[in-house]
């Protein structure tokens, strides 16, 4: 029985950490070429690039196409309500059970927000 009980708190604290967002990323110009943290991700429209959730983690975004100007910047993040949620589970249960359980929780709080839409600016003759 306390196996069982152990085994299904471990099981509730680990579902709720999402470690993964698909990512849809989109711009003003069809067929855009796009590169996230130095991979061609490929061109938009993008559906469904998995992009993992990492607290202070900024994913670098280039996308380029010819007769626009070149945009370089990040990912839009968002605080990812269902992982607050496991961290406070985590703080509950991880002060009762196991200590590592608050770290590994707060550690999955943020991440891309899954739809990104970027505009490109024309070149100047």
């Amino acid at each position: 029985m306390e196996k069982t009980i152990s085994a299904l708190l471990i099981a509730i604290m680990l579902a709720g950490c999402q470690t993964t967002t698909f990512v849809n990323i989109n711009t003003n110009v069809p067929d855009a070429l796009v590169v996230v943290d130095g991979k061609v991700a490929g061109t938009t429209p993008i559906q469904e690039l998995p992009v993992k959730n990492s607290s202070g983690r900024r994913y670098q975004v280039i996308i380029q196409k010819e007769g626009y100007e070149t945009y370089q910047g990040a990912l839009n993040t968002e605080t990812k309500t269902a992982n607050a949620t496991a961290a406070g589970i985590g703080y509950i249960f991880g002060i009762l059970i196991l200590p590592l359980f608050l770290c590994i929780n707060a550690l999955w709080v943020e991440g891309p927000q899954p739809d990104q839409y970027f505009i490109l600016k024309e070149e100047a003759p």
